[in-house]
């Protein structure tokens, strides 16, 4: 199975990206430790995302990771130099697996994707001098740091840029077979090198090559290179996706093949599935180290109650022994301590071997210890004590010995709980990641925007220029004209088509007014909003006037009301896909499937934004997974300009 990106897969990736030439960078994301995520949009096309693997990959994603509470610093580097540039080259370096990806903005930036062995992510100004690495360091052919000067890695050959007679030579130098020379010495790979052998009719095993086999040779290499990306596949073994490749290939010619519209989604997936996969096997994993540290452990608690049991029975027969032969214990003790009155240690253990004594086994004076033979055994005792004192010592040190016998059994028996949970836990199945799926976008989406609770459409403008276009394009007689009292506040206009505007739309129109203009910056709670018909609307100044461009004139009774700043931000589902809305409370409402509820405050939108993400999620379950694949950018699009907060429903 394929488990990174070999040299011919990022010559198609390349070719592939070119038709990303143009695109912009909105931001720069370090989702893992190895891993790089690039936020573009292109013109006509939208938001794409370029995930960067260190080492493994290289190619746009429909599953973007989460990125992280707190950007990593060569996440905030990036975008220092590279927010709003634009991608103005992608190639390869060689054959190497390499890719350059080139940004402009005033200046030139390189973005170097080294997906080789453990792999690199670096950006060089346009001289060359590293200004961001992922992972510094210094080795032998160069030094991967700050300020210093890029140095690619040793290059190979290109097998693309070498005759049929160089190839010849190069085939027939190193008296190896043939589909060796070609995946390692040329950097095709074993796949891409039996698939040039089996085109090419030549025998992979072979260890020299003919004019006329390395004119075939040469022939095919040229036709995979036309060919890539041209028929990408996902190559299939029971139903389990084991390779991609950006065209049909010969030596997957027994496996079921499916057809995708991009190698990029055919990576895309490939990955992704290997990482959902090896998340299982993790899990499963973790369960099976568990299980053997319960049991070491359940194996040490045993044997520790064992010992517990066995010591303290022991104690407590010595005691039991002290007892049955009291008077003659007590007898020596006192004699013991009576000669010592009298005589040395020496000379008292001397006696006791002319005595040839059948009760005392030995002295240890050093440890003011006696050892007696009473009933066959061997029983220590302390000089320095009586008998019924060495008795009650036995005694009670075997009472302790049984009490931490039982505190042991205890533990044996919750490791044994603990082991029988485990073994019921079935493994929790890791969630596979939530596709981003491509929607295509309203009309109406280029301006602010609701459908109030009585289903009509509210539109609002962003700025100068939207405003205008508001009411000279899309503002129709029947419309309704709504405008707050605040400077700088955007023209909404109510799109009723001529039919009777209910008064909850209108105070949804008002709400929607305020929410949206410079009162929630301010952190006003409400403003005066008033509404008239398109025919009193004018572009036409007063004479000796002057009217800025999003201005308007307004003639004749204006209907006042208050709006107020408070909105609601939720999500609802289009055949299962989530889809953010916003708006005035009631209308999210009557439509959301979850909402969160936003205040002005002193929260900056984008942290407010992952606030509301995270909520929404919370609230939607097993759907929540959908929603937090959402771009913040969905939400922000929403949140009034200025800082907010959330407040609780």
């Amino acid at each position: 199975m394929k488990t990174a990106m070999s040299s011919f897969d990022i010559l198609a990736i390349v070719a592939e990206l070119q038709q990303m030439i143009g695109a912009r960078v909105n931001k720069v994301f370090q989702p893992a430790e190895r891993e790089l995520r690039i936020a573009l949009h292109l013109a006509g096309r939208g938001r794409e995302d370029l995930v960067i693997e260190a080492g493994r990959r290289l190619h746009l994603t429909a599953y973007p990771k989460q990125a992280p509470l707190t950007p990593s610093t060569f996440a905030m580097t990036l975008r220092k130099y590279l927010r709003n540039a634009r991608l103005v080259k992608v190639s390869q370096l060689g054959f190497d697996r390499v890719v350059m990806l080139e940004f402009e903005r005033g200046e030139r930036y390189t973005l170097v994707a080294e997906l080789f062995s453990k792999g690199n992510v670096v950006l060089t100004d346009a001289s060359g001098v590293i200004l961001a690495v992922m992972s510094p360091g210094r080795y032998s052919t160069r030094a991967l740091v700050g300020r210093a000067m890029y140095e690619p890695p040793p290059q190979r050959l290109n097998p693309f840029e070498l005759s049929a007679e160089q190839l010849m030579q190069v085939l027939n130098s190193g008296g190896r077979e043939v589909v060796k020379t070609l995946a390692v010495n040329l950097g095709l790979g074993g796949t891409y090198a039996e698939e040039v052998c089996a085109r090419a009719g030549v025998d992979k095993r072979s260890r020299e090559v003919t004019e006329e086999q390395a004119e075939r040779l040469k022939g095919v290499l040229e036709e995979l290179r036309s060919s890539a990306g041209r028929e990408p596949v996902v190559v299939l073994k029971n139903g389990t996706a084991i390779d991609v490749t950006p065209l049909r290939l010969e030596v997957y010619s027994g496996y079921e093949m499916k057809e995708v519209e991009s190698f990029s989604k055919a990576l895309d997936e490939l990955f992704v599935m290997q990482e959902y996969s090896e998340a299982g096997k993790e899990q499963e994993q973790r369960l099976e180290e568990e299980r053997r540290r319960l049991i070491a452990r359940l194996k040490s608690q045993c044997q520790t109650l064992r010992g517990h049991l066995r010591r303290g029975k022991e104690l407590m027969e010595l005691g039991d022994l002290v007892y049955q032969h009291f008077n003659l214990v007590e007898g020596v003790l006192e004699t013991l301590r009576k000669a010592r009155e009298r005589y040395s240690w020496e000379e008292i253990e001397e006696r006791l071997r002319q005595a040839e004594s059948s009760v005392v086994a030995r002295l240890q004076p050093e440890r003011g210890v006696v050892v007696l033979r009473l009933g066959g055994r061997e029983v220590e005792l302390d000089i320095r004590r009586s008998a019924a004192e060495n008795a009650r010592e036995f005694y009670e040190r075997g009472k302790k010995l049984r009490a931490k016998a039982l505190g042991a059994r205890e533990a044996v028996l919750r490791t044994v709980q603990e082991l029988r949970e485990l073994r019921s836990r079935v493994p929790e199945k890791p969630q596979k990641p939530a596709r981003r799926v491509r929607r295509k976008k309203e009309w109406y989406e280029k301006f602010r925007w609701f459908f109030s609770s009585d289903d009509i459409l509210v539109l609002g403008g962003k700025d100068a220029i939207s405003n205008e276009v508001l009411v000279k394009k899309h503002m129709e007689k029947g419309d309704i004209f709504v405008h707050a009292e605040v400077h700088g506040a955007p023209v909404v206009l109510v799109k009723a088509g001529g039919k009777p505007v209910p008064e909850s739309t209108i105070q949804e129109a008002f709400d929607f007014a305020v929410a949206y203009s410079r009162a929630w910056k301010q952190g006003i709670a409400s403003a005066r909003v008033y509404w008239v018909k398109p025919e009193q609307v004018s572009k036409r100044a007063e004479s000796g006037e002057y009217l800025a461009k999003g201005a308007f004139v307004i003639r004749g009774r204006r209907n006042y009301g208050v709006g107020s700043t408070r909105v609601a931000i939720g999500v609802v589902f289009q055949d299962d896909v989530p889809r953010v809305i916003g708006g005035p409370t009631k209308a999210i409402a009557k439509r959301a499937e979850a909402l969160v509820e936003l205040v002005p405050g002193s929260v900056k939108s984008g942290e407010l934004a992952k606030q509301l993400r995270a909520r929404l999620a919370e609230k939607l379950g097993d759907r929540g997974r959908l929603v937090e694949s959402l771009p913040v950018e969905e939400f922000l699009a929403f949140i009034p300009p200025g800082t907010g907060e959330v407040v609780e429903r």
